[in-house]
């Protein structure tokens, strides 16, 4: 995977493995691969004569009905390809309304194509020191431009059965929504805890858009200040389920949250010191990776491929991954039985459980289970022997493999079962 800082990740969803990636911290650049992250390639970003010491890719939107066409959010201006980002030419963006100079400290690092919407494009930008934030609205693909009298509208949040109302957090403050394509807009707070600055993510649940989950930071001056919420009923109010994450990181803060949107209830966090996963609305969670990560992002597969930005740069993983189950049987089950392994992802170590039931007339079967990679290749055998009926378990240690998708298979007589197991190092 790429091991720098990734600012915003584009997963093509109709060409397999290909991601485009706004990446890097001193020199920041866009970056496009065509093997899943393998291998990267830099591409030409063609910038105006005043705009190319500023140039930072930051934000990425594609046209949902064309992915040729799409819009990059870097510095001082806007950058736009109509060849699905192999190349990026200036708007001159900024050039657009001199009258709040933009190019000095204009700061354009949000773009957003409506997906519902695709005549409908956002922009915004943090203004000089003595400009308001602003947000700007382009009804017609982005050939226009208003300003939107709202601030500096961050982050977006769109209802795919009605194009009209949009969710949004204005200059990282005040959860809005729209019911006029975001014409104007109105502050949706009401009940929610929060600080200046302190609220970094918001997330719609799209066959359910009365939900929506909102994401916050930690804040010295207010620790009271809420770090996870969820609304049922499209913001009239706002319900705290944070109670276990604080027991992880009392201090911790929200960065991004990625929701599950075949099974609700069930989403990542980005979280202080790790990447976390409910399956129970944040009842229950488990840490898939220990180190920092600030944003979360996933393809359309099912299962689907999470990707996300940490200390150590873009990483992946499968999403078979199961929270709070004990797959440690009570009783002896009635039938052969193999269960996730747990931790999963894991590093080094994992423990699979296995049941092997009682066969009339038999006191043993013989027991196989072995570690295979991708390729079919065996890595390791665990267990090789008979067996009496019962309910076993077997830790696999990988301290020397390296990281990546693993299976492990299960023989016990005429039963065979495979499951699959990510190793993230």
């Amino acid at each position: 995977m790429l091991g720098e800082n990734v600012k915003d990740l584009f997963i093509d969803p109709e060409i397999e493995g290909r991601l485009i990636a706004t990446a890097g911290s001193n020199q920041p650049k866009i970056k496009i691969s065509n093997d899943y992250g393998n291998t990267w390639t830099p591409v030409v970003i063609t910038t105006s004569d005043f705009s190319e010491p500023f140039v930072r890719p930051y934000e990425i939107s594609f046209n949902t009905s064309n992915y040729n066409v799409g819009y990059v959010a870097a510095g001082i201006d806007l950058y736009k390809t109509t060849d699905r980002g192999e190349s990026w030419d200036s708007t001159g963006f900024s050039d657009l309304f001199p009258e709040y100079d933009l190019r000095n400290g204009g700061g354009i690092l949000e773009v957003k194509i409506h997906p519902y919407n695709h005549k409908i494009v956002f922009t915004s930008s943090g203004g000089p020191f003595y400009h308001i934030p602003l947000t700007f609205r382009s009804i017609d693909f982005g050939e226009t431009w208003a300003i939107i009298d709202t601030g500096k509208i961050m982050v977006f949040a769109f209802v795919n059965s009605d194009s009209n109302i949009i969710y949004g957090i204005n200059d990282y403050t005040f959860l809005c929504k729209s019911i006029n394509s975001g014409e104007s807009w109105e502050i949706i707070n009401n009940n929610l805890a929060y600080s200046y600055n302190d609220v970094r993510s918001l997330k719609i649940l799209n066959n359910n858009p009365s939900v929506l989950y909102c994401g916050q930071w930690y804040e010295y001056d207010d620790p009271n200040t809420w770090r996870l919420s969820i609304t049922t009923n499209g913001g009239d109010s706002w319900e705290r389920i944070d109670s276990t994450l604080l027991e992880i990181e009392p201090n911790g803060s929200v960065y991004d949250i990625l929701l599950d949107q075949n099974n609700e209830g069930r989403f990542y966090v980005a979280y202080s010191g790790g990447l976390y996963l409910t399956e129970d609305n944040g009842k229950h969670f488990q840490k898939i990776y220990s180190g920092e990560v600030t944003n979360i992002w996933s393809d359309n597969k099912t299962p689907q491929t999470i990707y996300f930005n940490s200390d150590k740069g873009l990483l992946s993983f499968t999403d078979t991954i199961v929270v709070g189950i004990n797959n440690q049987p009570k009783t002896i089950e009635n039938k052969f039985y193999l269960y996730q392994n747990y931790p999963n992802p894991f590093n080094p170590s994992t423990t699979i459980k296995y049941s092997i039931p009682a066969i009339k007339n038999r006191s043993a079967v013989a027991v196989r289970l072995k570690v295979y990679d991708v390729l079919g290749r065996e890595v390791a055998t665990l267990v090789n022997k008979q067996q009496a009926p019962g309910n076993y378990s077997v830790v696999f240690n990988s301290s020397n493999l390296p990281s990546g998708l693993y299976l492990y298979k299960l023989q016990a007589g005429s039963f065979s079962i495979v499951k699959k197991m990510m190793l993230l190092k």
